[in-house]
């Protein structure tokens, strides 16, 4: 009964991952004729070896780990706020989850518009009133702030959602009693509310996790890189390694080298935040 979906999941996910790393270890260059030959590691040495992958590859943990705090810093007090909110809930609920629907491209060139040094709104803004107005793009923080904005806009909304089903799922009783018992709201959040917020914590950054490693519309339209790929993430690494420099092998390499990255991460984390039955 599950062979169908073994051989699916086969096709669409074990052959890719088989076919990438058969083509890490391999030597060819496309147009160039020939056979290819097996160079065993050559090409996971010639990786790791080059400083555009090191600096990718590290601009990339920062990028995660600051998006992910942010989100949870930005995500969790609007949750908290939208979960005690008595009038117009639902009104707010759907107003937070509008960028949802905005494709990550769209909402990535409608930032570039906010943030242009010659007509963006940021900057009009900030002229009418007398304050400088920076070069957003020119400037290596600047050019990361923007795609680290455009990113928190696009994901607050799945943040707070989650963390909303799992406020829900917290029984009344206990915050009820441990105010009764004299806890103030501060001491009830730390030990109450947010150790019962654990799942949802786990599933908001195992997710986001994935996704802020995949970043790549923001980059791609609104820094290209730049300023001299000081916002170069590894998804805008591996496209210019692959299509614009052709070197397939060496990009299937770096890619088998982030994926290891990737899992890496996400296991630290459920080793982190799963229960201590659980590890035992």
């Amino acid at each position: 009964m599950t062979a169908p979906a073994i051989i699916a999941l086969g096709v669409t996910a074990l052959f890719p991952l088989l076919w990438t790393i058969s083509l890490s270890v391999q030597d060819f260059r496309v147009g160039a004729g020939g056979d290819s030959l097996f160079v065993g590691a050559e090409n996971y040495v010639g990786v790791l070896t080059s400083p555009e992958f090191v600096q990718a590859l590290m601009q990339t943990l920062g990028y995660v780990a600051t998006t992910l705090l942010l989100e949870l810093i930005v995500g969790l007090p609007i949750a908290l706020a939208l979960h005690r909110a008595t009038t117009g809930r639902r009104i707010l609920r759907v107003i937070v989850a509008l960028p949802l629907m905005v494709a990550p491209v769209v909402a990535a060139l409608a930032f570039k518009f906010l943030f242009s040094s010659d007509y963006g709104l940021i900057n009009r803004g900030l002229e009418i009133l007398g304050l400088p107005e920076p070069t957003w793009f020119a400037d290596v923080w600047l050019a990361r702030t923007t795609i680290l904005v455009s990113n928190l806009w696009l994901a607050l909304p799945f943040v707070v959602l989650v963390l909303l089903a799992g406020l829900a799922n917290i029984p009344d009783e206990l915050v009820e009693a441990a105010r009764t018992d004299g806890a103030s709201r501060w001491r009830t959040f730390v030990h109450i509310i947010l150790p019962l917020l654990r799942p949802a914590i786990l599933i908001i950054l195992v997710i986001r996790l994935a996704d802020a490693f995949r970043v790549f519309d923001a980059v791609y339209v609104l820094t290209g890189g730049g300023p001299a790929n000081s916002t170069e993430v590894m998804s805008s690494y591996l496209y210019r390694l692959m299509f614009t420099r052709a070197d397939f092998p060496g990009a299937a390499a770096a890619t088998i080298l982030f994926v290891v990255v990737i899992a890496v991460c996400a296991g630290s984390i459920f080793f982190l935040l799963r229960d201590r039955e659980d590890r035992r």
